[in-house]
């Protein structure tokens, strides 16, 4: 008898364990916007890193490939190690793509609309990350990662305010 009620209470255990690790519908809508705000930071970026003649720009962009590629991959192995069988999106939105596609053709412009652009989407990531975070039924180790990369998300708008809207 004793028995079956170690073996019962282990399996319920393991059950809950398991569905603590797995992703809520919370969590299935949070991962695509989150990896494709991600991707756009990261190619918006890389633009910037080719076409800015500021320095100041240059250097923020750097910063932003390194932090966003960093928190890419630390999301993803959150995410496999809770549900191994879904697929993070690897392109931007279409929104996303046009405000790329507007900084290739941006010319002299380029600073200023990557300025507005990093304000813009820092502050929606900022935005989204916070509410995730208070999220009840949020993967727990998914949402430890988060958690963790607000303040970069605030340093990366803070810092996105401070760039310059002219190349020099």
């Amino acid at each position: 008898m004793n028995t079956r009620i170690l073996m019962t209470a282990l399996a319920l255990g393991t059950t809950a364990a398991a569905a603590a690790m797995m992703l809520s519908s919370t969590d299935k809508a949070f991962v695509p916007r989150a990896a494709m705000g991600n991707q756009f930071e990261i190619e918006a970026a890389k633009l910037a890193d080719s076409m800015s003649m500021d320095a100041k720009v240059k250097t923020y962009a750097q910063k932003m490939i390194a932090d966003h590629t960093k928190l890419g991959a630390d999301v993803k192995a959150a995410v496999m190690k809770a549900d191994p069988s879904m697929m993070l999106p690897m392109s931007v939105s279409p929104a996303q793509q046009k405000m790329l596609d507007a900084l290739k053709a941006a010319g002299k412009n380029f600073d200023g609309l990557y300025k507005k652009d990093m304000e813009a989407s820092h502050a929606e990531t900022y935005a989204l990350f916070q509410k995730y975070s208070a999220s009840a039924d949020a993967n727990a180790e998914l949402k430890t990662v988060i958690k963790g990369a607000l303040p970069t998300v605030k340093m990366h708008l803070d810092m996105a305010k401070t760039l310059p809207t002219m190349g020099m």
